[in-house]
């Protein structure tokens, strides 16, 4: 068979295998056309489990931890509720040696060993009676809480290390803009050599051709490449780092804290402002003072805050400094502050308290600087009309009155009160151990009962201490002001400690008992505080007025002092009038209650502003459950009454 009749046969193979071809496109195009509408489908499903869990993010954000033990299950080892379904409630649990592990209830119910109803009742009624006593506080879920800088001096100590990078970025900044202009300088000496050989004979320098040559291609390519090199901007990296470390800023609100720590000082004290300015606190002069743009910080925040005149002194002392300034004004200085920005802040604030007459000046120095200025112009015939109304308004010093609660609070700080002692003696008697190791203890007060307990913590013990808190330290709340307000009762961030914990806790746990004689089953864990800026916390009292009953009120509180206060922080009994200041290693102990289990108003006490240093204190508080038979429920005596 020749060529010819073969080539029929094989062009009608070549057609069916086109056609089998074609089958198998149409059906590979439908395959990818099922896989098209498979992906669509999934990634729909990828985005419900996006809001999913993005909806849980947020319920997780705004449900407390309600979280609480059955039997075998240790309440400090859930963090919080992940997601609540219709079945059961999704827990966050830290399992030991693990960080966090999910769990549903039924497993939960297996290590408890008892049903789901049993196990909610179980959690419910745990978590009512934390909440009813005041001691549950939900775990933060970074340990580094953003805006809450100034509560503690602790929680600032990242601050100096963060300066410390930035300082060292904007070196890094300055070194690549000295080595941009270094290469500038340097061609630009070896341009203007060529150029002024061309100006002393331009003819002649143009009827060289490798000259006139040069010329025109340095026109053409190296002045376009130097017009990138200009716009190629400096410092990118160092931007990309400053973005980076931007989330760690203090926000507006730690500066608002800050503040409110300065002018707490100030008002609990007596302190002038021209001694703070200075750097002299209560007397004592530090080797540091306040810039122009710290005092102008805070007379920011009292004309925001206040009636207006205590920001005036600190206005005007910004006011001053610009006006004694030599050099002039950099427009281009980063940091500058602006001197018709003060002048109309200070003018607003004598506005703002009816001190018309003080303003109208000021608004004429202002438009010194603010030339033709329609809103300081307008600004001036306000004040102008205002004065015509009330000609006779002049600046009044006197500040409002305190209410009574916080009168008595800045009355005793700054001065009323003592740490009289009735005797000191070793006590040798409040458990059978103190036989073998007495503890030096001072008698304060038969009523209340306030007793001081010296050299109680070592040096090793307090750092142990500190170390385990710092690592927890979250803001510290009150029943009363759970949530953090511009003006809180208490400035300071605190750490819960399991007794339990390790040996450190354990073995401070049994000296509680050893110094108060009590149990502490059922009672709260230990809280460890570090006050920040004029840290304080207001007149207050540890006993509840609601409390669970499987709990009991607080009996008595113990409080350790980790470190010594160089000026302020003292533990001021109000009604009582003693005042302990802050002892490294002694530990303060006072009953709560009367005999017959009532609170005892005597025992109110109040923590006074930080003047200078880093107040680290651990308390204690012991519930009257378990002292049923220790110390039961009696008559009041008169004496008590």
């Amino acid at each position: 068979m020749d060529s010819t009749d073969q080539a029929p046969e094989v062009n009608a193979e070549t057609s069916e295998v086109n056609a089998e071809t074609a089958e198998v496109n149409a059906e590979t195009a439908e395959v990818h056309g099922e896989t098209a509408e498979v992906n669509a489908e999934m990634a729909e499903v990828h985005g419900e489990t996006a809001e999913v869990h993005a909806g849980t993010s947020e319920d997780n954000a705004e449900i407390q931890p309600l979280v609480g033990f059955a039997r075998g299950l240790d309440p400090d080892e859930i963090l919080g509720i992940a997601h609540t379904g219709e079945r059961h409630p999704i827990y966050l649990i830290k399992w030991k040696g693990l960080d966090s592990q999910e769990a549903d209830l039924t497993n939960i119910n297996s290590r408890c060993g008892c049903g789901c109803r049993c196990s909610a009742f179980l959690l419910s009624l745990w978590f009512l009676a934390h909440v009813a006593a005041g001691s549950f506080t939900p775990p933060s879920p970074n340990k580094a809480v953003r805006g809450e800088y100034s509560f503690s001096v602790a929680s600032m100590k990242p601050l100096v290390e963060l300066e410390t990078k930035l300082i060292q970025n904007l070196d890094d900044y300055a070194a690549e803009l000295e080595q941009k202009v270094q290469t500038l300088r340097r061609h630009i000496a070896e341009m203007r050599v060529e150029n002024e050989q061309a100006q002393r004979n331009v003819i002649r320098y143009l009827s060289h051709p490798l000259s006139a040559f040069a010329l025109v291609r340095r026109l053409h390519r190296d002045w376009t490449q130097w017009r990138q090199y200009i716009a190629e901007p400096v410092g990118r990296a160092q931007m990309r780092n400053f973005d980076a470390w931007r989330v760690a800023l203090p926000t507006q609100m730690d500066l608002q804290d800050a503040c409110n720590g300065i002018v707490r000082m100030q008002e609990v004290y007596g302190l002038e402002e021209k001694h703070i300015f200075g750097g002299q606190l209560a007397g004592v002069q530090y080797n540091i003072s306040m810039s122009t743009g710290d005092i102008y910080a805070v007379g920011q925040h009292l004309s925001r805050t206040k009636n207006g005149t205590e920001a005036i002194p600190w206005l005007q002392e910004v006011r001053r400094r610009l006006s004694n300034q030599t050099k002039e004004e950099d427009p281009n200085e980063p940091l500058v502050v602006d001197k018709a920005e003060v002048l109309w802040l200070l003018a607003e604030t004598y506005i703002k308290s009816k001190h018309y007459a003080e303003a109208l000046p000021i608004l004429d120095i202002a438009l010194k600087h603010k030339i033709a200025d329609a809103v300081f112009l307008r600004r001036r015939e306000e004040v102008q009309l205002l004065i015509a109304k009330e000609p006779s308004t002049v600046l009044d010093s006197d500040k409002p009155k305190d209410d009574p609660k916080l009168a008595e609070f800045k009355k005793r700080c700054s001065g009323g009160g003592c740490q009289s002692s009735l005797h000191c003696c070793y006590n040798f008697t409040t458990t059978p151990f103190l036989r073998l190791a007495p503890l030096k203890m001072e008698l304060l007060g038969q009523h209340p009962y306030v007793v001081v307990y010296h050299d109680v913590l070592a040096d090793s013990e307090i750092a142990g201490i500190i170390g385990m808190a710092e690592e927890r330290m979250a803001r510290a709340t009150t029943i009363a002001q759970p949530n953090r307000t511009s003006a809180p009762t208490r400035t300071a961030m605190g750490a819960w400690l399991k007794r339990s914990s390790n040996a450190l806790t354990r073995r401070i746990a049994r000296r509680v008992g050893d110094m108060s004689g009590f149990q502490l089953e059922g009672s709260e864990r230990m809280q460890v505080i570090n006050y920040g800026i004029g840290g304080h916390y207001i007149t207050h009292k540890d006993w509840l007025d609601n409390f669970p009953a499987t709990m009991g009120n607080r009996i008595a509180t113990v409080l350790f002092y980790l470190t010594d206060v160089e000026q302020g922080g003292a533990t001021m009994f109000i009604k009582a009038k003693h005042k302990v200041l802050p002892r490294r290693g002694t530990a303060l102990f006072w009953y709560n209650l009367h005999t017959d289990g009532s609170g005892d108003w005597s025992t109110t006490h109040a923590a006074c502003p930080i003047i200078v240093g880093s107040k680290w204190v651990m308390t204690q508080w012991i519930r009257e459950r378990s002292q049923i038979f220790i110390r039961p429920c009696l008559q009041r005596t008169s004496a008590e009454d």
